[in-house]
Order: structure tokens, then C-alpha cells, then sequence
């Protein structure tokens, strides 16, 4: 018997996890996961993007293609299925601290691995999770019928009876999700999701790309496509690993009061980084992974004495201003440099210039106040503006 993750990721996550529970069948949209190895009997563990594993489950089919179209959000149409049964949600979910770098020593796995939506678990660090949700996996839940009818043809599948929510955790029960209200729902997104998934993509497709030019031998194609490739790869995925990074830096936030937002999407604009709301301010955090000296002259900034690619500055405000629209409310931007040096923190146009460790101090000496009103209002627009779920909200120190 084999051990699972099916993770439960990207922008339709939520949605994707509760239409699991409802028709007891999981989805991938690429073959290239290792749902092909997964056979009946096997248990697996079900794993939700902001929150961390959410319940377990065991395999009662091996992977297949769908026979009908499913109830299934994703960018590409879903390729594989496998069918679940006593499919059993913890109590409250059961988050993880991952290293920096390399597998988790139990779980044996990198956090950048859940990504791929379902991967192999070992079997000491599948009984380690059901032993913090305080399960031992023996037990079955009882079974009741469920009918859904899309169009004519009814469907019948097997769901689970879900556990009475414990009380104090009524906010983190998920209700059921009716067909159709998908674009009602919102999620917590994970900092750096945005940039970690859009960098995997172009190394796939450079490196691909490569292979393809080298089989034909077009050595300068192969040159150009290895190149690019390498530039994603420092890009993209180093910058999402940064933003993972401040994530964990801002984590701390939530017992002074404040809400933290990550990889938040805003029309016209693009993402913010972070979004930091409580009654010490508000603010919006664009997170680079650049390395080098950083400085300012004349409201520009400069590493190791030459410009950078890009106008950080402008971009920072650009996220701050439509923030101010949705908010109604003044929003600080703040540029934070993970690796890069900044002596003491300097201002360009307005904007704070940080380094990683002056980011909590700078957010605490705010002299910005507002009631837990004008907090839970503001945090309450920004939820309806984006669709996204504070991933941290205030927890008593």
C-alpha cells in the first residue's frame, strides 16, 4: 500500500476541494504527476493551498481517464481521475513548516512539490499528519447517497457523512458548495503562488523547447531556449521563493492585529505581493529578489550603481493606488529587497526601500490609526474586489 498527497491548488482550489468531497473523484490536468502509480487501497492524504492538510482519504480506483465531463475547475481540461471513498475531514486543518530548502525530513517532500497536485508520501509522514489531527485512520465514516443532475442524466455518487464542526471553528467548516456558485467563492491564496506557478511553466516550456532544438541539432536554438530557461529559473522562481519568505516574515504580524493578504490579483494592475490591514495601517508590499547594493538618487533606484531593469517604484504605487480605490482608505507601499543590501532603509518617490529584517519594524512604528471597524470593512472590500481570503488573520500573542 502507497502514500498520497492530492493537493488542492491555484486560483480554483477551494472550489476544486469541496467538489471532491461532494463526488468523492480528484482530478489532474497532466499525466506527468505520479497518478499513474496510484492503485486502489492506497491512502492518501488531502492537502488545501493556505490552509495545509484538511482530511484523508483512500483510493478506490486507479487512474483514468474521465468518462464524462467532471465537476472540475482548471486552466487545461482534467486528463486523469481517481476515485476516493471514507473520505474523512480533520477537525481543523493541519499546517506544516517547511524548510527553506530541500525535502521536509518527514514528509519527504519539497513544499514547491505541491504544485503538482498529487505526489508520494512515506508512510512515517502520512501516520505523522493523522497523528496531529488525532486520527488513526481506521475508522469509517458513514456512507449516503447523493444526486446530482446536470442537464438530464442524474448521476449518483457515494459521499462521506461530514463531522460536526467543533465549536470555536465554526469560520473554518467548508459548507457545501452548490453547482454554479464557484465565482461566488473566494480563496487563500499562498505568497509567491502567482510567480512560483508562472516559472515552472516557462522552465517546462524552455526546457522543452531545448531538448527539441538540440534533437535537431539547431545549436543556436538550443543556446537561446537554455538561456531562457536559466532566466525563468532566476526570475520567476526565485522571486516567488522571496515572496515565500516575506509570507513567513509577515506570519508574525497577526498578533499585533493585522490581516496579511498574499499574491493578490487586481484587475488592470497585476498582483501585489502582500497586503498587510490593521489599526496600525494599511499596506501593500512588493517583494524583489534582486541581489547586490541598493540605492536611491533623485527618486530612482540603483544596484551596484546602474539601474534596474525595471521602475520598481512605479510599480509599487501602481498596486498602492488601485488598493487606495478599493479601499477607500490611504494605503503605504513599501519595496522589500530579500537579498539585496539597503543600508537602513531608504525613500524613493515615496516609496520605503527595505531590507527583510527592517519589514515588521517598519509596519509596527506606523503612526497610521484605525478603529477594528474601518479594519474588518477594509478587509472585507478587498476580499470582494479580488476573491481572495486573508491567509492570516489576528491571533492573540
Amino acid at each position: 500500500m502507497n502514500h498520497w498527497v492530492m493537493a488542492f491548488v491555484g486560483e480554483h482550489a477551494r472550489h476544486n476541494h469541496e467538489a471532491t468531497r461532494r463526488t468523492n473523484a480528484f482530478c489532474v490536468s497532466s499525466n506527468r504527476t505520479p497518478i499513474r502509480r496510484a492503485r486502489p487501497g492506497d491512502r492518501a492524504l488531502l492537502y488545501l493551498a493556505g490552509e495545509g492538510f484538511v482530511g484523508s482519504a483512500e483510493l478506490s480506483s486507479s487512474a483514468h481517464p474521465p468518462d464524462a465531463t467532471p465537476e472540475w475547475s482548471s486552466k487545461k481540461p482534467p486528463l486523469l481521475r481517481i476515485s476516493v471513498e471514507n473520505l474523512q475531514p480533520f477537525p481543523e486543518p493541519i499546517p506544516y513548516k517547511f524548510p527553506g530548502d530541500g525535502n521536509h525530513p518527514i514528509l519527504g517532500f519539497h513544499r514547491y512539490s505541491l504544485t503538482t497536485g498529487f505526489l508520494a508520501i512515506p508512510e512515517d509522514g502520512f501516520k505523522d499528519v493523522l497523528g496531529r489531527a488525532g486520527q488513526r485512520g481506521e475508522t469509517s465514516e458513514p456512507k449516503r447517497a447523493l444526486t446530482v443532475v446536470v442537464g438530464e442524466h442524474p448521476a449518483v455518487y457515494e459521499t462521506t457523512q461530514r463531522p460536526t464542526t467543533p465549536p470555536g471553528r465554526e469560520h473554518r467548516a467548508s459548507a457545501p458548495v452548490e453547482p454554479g456558485a464557484k465565482d461566488r467563492e473566494r480563496e487563500k491564496r499562498i505568497a509567491g503562488q502567482h510567480a512560483l506557478s508562472e516559472g515552472r511553466k516557462r522552465v517546462a516550456l524552455w526546457t522543452v523547447a531545448e531538448m527539441g532544438a538540440s534533437l535537431f541539432g539547431m545549436k543556436g536554438a538550443e543556446s537561446l531556449a537554455r538561456d531562457k530557461a536559466r532566466a525563468a529559473e532566476k526570475t520567476w522562481l526565485a522571486g516567488g521563493r522571496a515572496e515565500e519568505r516575506v509570507g513567513e516574515e509577515l506570519e508574525g504580524l497577526r498578533a499585533h492585529g493585522f490581516y496579511v493578504f498574499h499574491d493578490v490579483p487586481l484587475p488592470t494592475v497585476g498582483n501585489v505581493d502582500h497586503v498587510v490591514l490593521g489599526e496600525r495601517g494599511f499596506f501593500s508590499i512588493e517583494t524583489k529578489s534582486h541581489s547586490g547594493h541598493v540605492t536611491a538618487r533623485r527618486g530612482e533606484l540603483f544596484r551596484n550603481g546602474r539601474s534596474f531593469e525595471k521602475d520598481f517604484v512605479k510599480q509599487a504605487w501602481s498596486g498602492c493606488y488601485r488598493l487606495r480605490e478599493i479601499l477607500d482608505a490611504d494605503v503605504t507601499p513599501l519595496l522589500l529587497f530579500t537579498d539585496a543590501f539597503v543600508k537602513g532603509g531608504i525613500t524613493a518617490r515615496g516609496v520605503r526601500v527595505l531590507p527583510l529584517g527592517w519589514l515588521k519594524g517598519e509596519i509596527l512604528k506606523s503612526r497610521s490609526r484605525h478603529d477594528l471597524g474601518a479594519v474588518k470593512s477594509a478587509v472585507a472590500r478587498l476580499s470582494s474586489a479580488t476573491g481572495c481570503h486573508p491567509s492570516a488573520a489576528p491571533r492573540p500573542a
